[in-house]
């Protein structure tokens, strides 16, 4: 497996190989993880197994799932003998020609494979021909009806509690201030006398919801759930604008502006990038900061909807996440993954945005009557900020 002459013949075809056995064991894995994959090799040793079942793990997987797909089909893989009958098979396997759908099997084999050399300095070069683009967009499959008003209803209790400070106006209550000016047009129905008083409170003003969507390839079997919530939150507060981010940021609001949610849905696939692409949440965290931390203040309200995978180091989104905390009334995070019981927030960029998180949520939470009630959102209080109470956080358990 070293990068000689004997590599030109048995290691690089076998590596094709492997790419195409890693699809279809059911990973992901695309044009640009392989070119990843490839960079990676070049610096490593490729007698060091451990090193280089390291380098595919980094690379090519995208969730804990692929995580331990990955090394079953290594060790399965590279543990045949090359003299082997299995290893005088033909060597150039038939590699499909794009990137296959998400959860699809490859439309059509490409004769010519996929083409992986070696040059004189040993670097290993891996390269793809197509005629097809690479599968664009992401499939959001329609959710139930009934699901979708259950999570609008859970986006309301959602808004109400990530209310904002008093603002000047105020409203009807019944315990409060005494609404003179109420109680005394209703004593005119009891001959003047002041009977039953009126009262009134402080009106709490709406927040201004900021929503980071992450539609990188570990949260491709939670996209629908994550639009719906994502689509529910601006449907009840049109000043909410709406993030997606993977390995860059980009803002998608125009996409939920006054449309319904089909159409939206069919809107938000159709601009977002190829699916099955990396995380790099801490960059993304730092580009939202540079481009509208401007905008962020103590009415604002941070919505991350994201399982924490991050591919970059994990310092930079930590640094991010507490300045975003100390510039926004709260920091909301959504983890598709937190309603398992067996969940626990071991990933780096989980652990390093956590101590800046003011309530921790999971997707199915909005669909629950209880989930965000008043009582559980206040069930624990860690220490706020100065003159602000009231912070609340949902433990994972």
């Amino acid at each position: 497996m070293s990068p000689g002459s004997e590599p030109r013949i048995s290691f690089l075809p076998r590596l094709a190989g492997f790419f195409d056995f890693l699809r279809r064991r059911g990973v992901a894995l695309g044009t640009g993880a392989a070119l990843d994959c490839g960079n990676a090799l070049r610096t490593i040793s490729l007698l060091d197994r451990d090193t280089f079942l390291a380098a595919c793990t980094v690379t090519l997987a995208k969730s804990p799932d692929e995580v331990a797909r990955l090394a079953e089909a290594f060790a399965f893989y590279w543990h045949a003998d090359p003299d082997s009958e299995v290893s005088k098979t033909p060597r150039a396997p038939s590699i499909p020609p794009s990137p296959p759908p998400d959860g699809g099997a490859p439309l059509r084999e490409d004769p010519r494979g996929m083409r992986v050399t070696v040059d004189l300095a040993g670097v290993i070069r891996i390269g793809v021909y197509s005629p097809d683009a690479p599968s664009a967009g992401h499939r959001l499959l329609p959710v139930p009806s009934n699901r979708v008003v259950a999570v609008r209803a859970g986006a309301r209790r959602l808004r109400r509690f990530t209310a904002t400070r008093a603002g000047r106006r105020d409203t009807s209550a019944r315990h409060g201030k005494i609404d003179f000016a109420r109680t005394a047009r209703h004593s005119l129905r009891e001959g003047g006398e002041w009977i039953e008083f009126r009262f009134r409170k402080p009106k709490m003003q709406r927040a201004e919801l900021f929503v980071l969507w992450d539609v990188s390839g570990s949260m491709r079997d939670h996209e629908a759930d994550l639009f719906t919530i994502a689509h529910a939150l601006h449907r009840g507060n049109r000043r909410t604008r709406i993030f997606a981010f993977g390995t860059h940021l980009g803002e998608i609001t125009q996409d939920f502006r006054g449309q319904p949610y089909a159409t939206s849905a069919k809107a938000v696939s159709q601009d977002l990038e190829s699916a099955g692409g990396g995380t790099r949440i801490g960059i993304c965290m730092e580009d939202f900061l540079r481009r509208y931390g401007r905008q962020l203040n103590r009415k604002s309200t941070l919505v991350v909807l994201s399982d924490g995978w991050d591919l970059d180091d994990s310092a930079g989104l930590g640094h991010a996440m507490e300045r975003l905390h100390r510039l926004c009334h709260r920091v909301v995070w959504v983890n598709p993954h937190a309603d398992d019981p067996r969940f626990e927030p071991t990933t780096a960029g989980m652990r390093a945005a956590l101590p800046w998180v003011d309530l921790f949520l999971s997707s199915g939470d909005f669909e629950s009557r209880t989930a965000l009630a008043p009582e559980r959102l206040a069930s624990r209080h860690p220490a706020g900020r100065p003159l602000l109470w009231g912070k609340a956080f949902i433990a994972t358990t």
